[in-house]
């Protein structure tokens, strides 16, 4: 079949002049991807930083350059508030988020303890992030290495024995670590995408207009339209759930009201997204496009594959807008570490603050195009 040039050269001069009048297309083929490229090329690493450490002691010389060394290696931050000789149970600031790490000493110190032979020392690691715990436990091997060196205590064949404890994923599983993630994950591209483009059919089939018409509200139509969805991602929720339970063997020590409470706070924040693209878009295509540009940074910027203390600040305030992120950590840490209610309310509140504002302003767009 011949090709006609000519009609070529007006096909590509029509795409271009109409890629050009639309500023959204604009955006999303040039201004986005670089932003991406930029943002994910400084966040996305795989080197563990900014990791919590406590060293659990009694003052002395030992200890002092254990934790000076640690700070100044850049991968390790001083935890705020704790003084490392008055920790009673070291496991505790683990347990409630305090510490990632923390190197406990013997009872007389660690000068005393090697003096008289005794060269174990307790390492205690979170390991709910599996990959990162192991590379933490290289970092705090190499530094006291370094520092009993230095104070002559692995001479003559008697080096320090660093005693590993891995608290909440004893076998370092990472199917554990990813599987309540995936729970998000997978409800809000489910939501996300179909639910904004059900919302977007409606105009583009020419259904809205009848909507409008019939004697039905603005919140009728709005919860008439997601509630199914709504039902939906629960299900999803629920499903995930049990394949990672009976399936995987992934212990879940929270309690399931929790896990309930989470749901309806995270679909809720993903419909209300959905919705807030459905008023700006007018076609299913561009309903597409608009969900997998919001899914992208969402999911790399919640924590799902990449800690959110690796991200640098710059960006790092997008974690925190992201209804994603809260979601994840309390799944992890319901399933995984039983659902400490303190930080369990935390995110949940702030959970429920962004729900909050994505509804306002799905109902106040949504509204507005409506009349």
């Amino acid at each position: 079949m011949k090709l006609r040039m000519r009609t070529l050269k007006g096909f590509f001069v029509k795409e271009i002049i109409q890629i050009m009048r639309d500023p959204k297309m604009i955006m999303a083929i040039f201004f986005i991807p670089v932003i991406q490229t930029v943002m994910f090329g400084l966040a996305l690493t795989s080197e563990v930083k900014n990791i919590k450490f406590v060293v659990a002691s009694k003052p002395g010389k030992i200890a002092r350059e254990l934790e000076n060394r640690a700070l100044a290696s850049g991968w390790f931050v001083k935890v705020p508030g704790i003084n490392g000789a008055q920790v009673a149970d070291p496991a505790e600031l683990i347990a409630a988020h305090r510490a990632e790490a923390v190197l406990v000493a013997p009872p007389e110190g660690f000068e005393k303890a090697l003096e008289r032979g005794d060269r174990s020392i307790q390492l205690l690691l979170n390991a709910t992030n599996a990959q990162r715990a192991q590379q933490v436990n290289g970092y705090v091997q190499q530094i006291v290495a370094e520092v009993t060196a230095a104070n002559g205590y692995n001479t003559g064949g008697g080096l320090i024995r660093l005693d590993m404890r891995v608290l909440f994923n004893h076998y370092m599983d990472t199917t554990s670590f990813m599987i309540p993630a995936l729970l998000v994950m997978s409800s809000f591209i489910v939501l996300l995408v179909v639910g904004g483009m059900a919302l977007a059919k409606e105009k583009e089939t020419g259904t809205m207009e009848k909507l409008i018409a019939s004697p039905c509200s603005v919140e009728e139509i709005m919860l008439g339209k997601t509630l199914p969805y709504f039902v939906i991602g629960l299900c999803i929720v629920g499903l995930i759930l049990f394949i990672g339970v009976a399936g995987f063997g992934i212990p879940f020590r929270g309690g399931l009201w929790q896990i309930g409470v989470n749901s309806v706070l995270f679909a809720v924040s993903a419909l209300a997204s959905a919705l807030l693209i459905s008023t700006v878009v007018r076609t299913q295509q561009q309903a597409m496009m608009a969900s997998v540009l919001y899914l992208m940074p969402a999911i790399l910027l919640s924590g799902v594959f990449f800690p959110v203390a690796n991200i640098p600040v710059l960006f790092r305030w997008m974690c925190y807008v992201n209804p994603m992120m809260y979601s994840v950590v309390n799944f992890r840490s319901v399933i995984l570490k039983g659902g400490d209610l303190a930080y369990f309310w935390q995110n949940c509140g702030w959970l429920a603050l962004l729900s909050a504002v994505l509804c306002a302003l799905a109902y106040k767009n949504f509204k507005s195009k409506l009349n």
